[in-house]
């Protein structure tokens, strides 16, 4: 979805420009659901409450992809309705598997590879929660989470940061946005005082390309269809009728509606 938006100029704080940027469907009450699932499941998982925090889905350009899975484990759900992917940066791979051992990742320890048993370790852990996505991408086979090399394919993304003692982000990203459900509607009634332009169309003469191309000033056509005239709006045909001149000014007598 493009939505307008106005960007401070640099160096110009106070002189903003209007430009269009790509924004994520999916509705942020959704991404809290998600948050909230992963929550239960990996505080029941490992014993301990723990609090989430989200930060709020959004589209990332190309380089954004590459830096979000540089590196990354990431963990493929194909659900019904998009397929879904969870992300563990080294980092937040390491803290995840310690946490499953009742230990807690080092401050400041630069990441490391896991061991077989850490890695098996962690793929339970992904599966567990695995289950929370189910509002964001549909239900889905268990048998359909599988790791994937790359971030390719997928279109928007939503971090879930857990505080500590257990300190891990955990990135969401989904291969398309569902658009929310309509909230409401609006009456005719409201709109009613809305103005809008209305057009009376009268097609010409069907000529060829050659003779469009070598129109100069001051050529005529004579006009075709004048009992056939288009009343339109916003480029929409309303209703068609006879047009002419009534009283010195044109006219058209609208006969049946489209």
């Amino acid at each position: 979805m493009r939505c307008l938006t106005f960007v401070a100029d640099r160096g110009e704080p106070s002189i903003r420009r209007a430009t269009f940027e790509e924004r994520s469907w999916l509705p942020l009450s959704a991404a809290c659901l998600v948050a909230a699932n992963v929550r239960e499941t990996l505080g029941a998982l490992l014993g301990i409450p723990l609090q989430t925090r989200l930060f709020e889905p959004a589209i990332p350009q190309d380089d954004g992809w590459r830096e979000i899975g540089r590196d990354a484990t990431i963990y493929r759900v194909r659900g019904s309705v998009s397929d879904a992917a969870i992300v563990l940066r080294p980092r937040d791979a390491t803290a995840m598997a310690a946490a499953a051992f009742g230990e807690s990742a080092k401050t400041g320890e630069p990441p490391r590879p896991l061991s077989p048993l850490e890695g098996d370790i962690l793929d339970r852990a992904v599966a567990s929660i695995a289950g929370a996505l189910v509002p964001v991408c549909g239900p889905y086979e268990r048998d359909s989470l599988t790791r994937i090399p790359s971030m390719a394919g997928f279109r928007s993304y939503f971090e879930i940061a857990i505080d500590p003692p257990v300190e891990v982000r955990i990135g969401v990203a989904l291969s398309h946005d569902v658009p929310p459900e309509p909230a409401g509607s609006l009456t005719a009634g409201v709109l009613s005082g809305v103005e809008v332009r209305v057009d009376a169309i009268v097609d010409v003469a069907r000529v060829t390309a050659h003779a469009v191309a070598s129109l100069r000033a001051g050529d005529m056509f004579a006009l075709h269809g004048w009992n056939a005239a288009r009343l339109t709006v916003a480029g929409r045909t309303v209703g068609t009728g006879p047009a002419g001149i009534r009283n010195g000014q044109y006219a058209l007598s609208l006969g049946v509606s489209a």
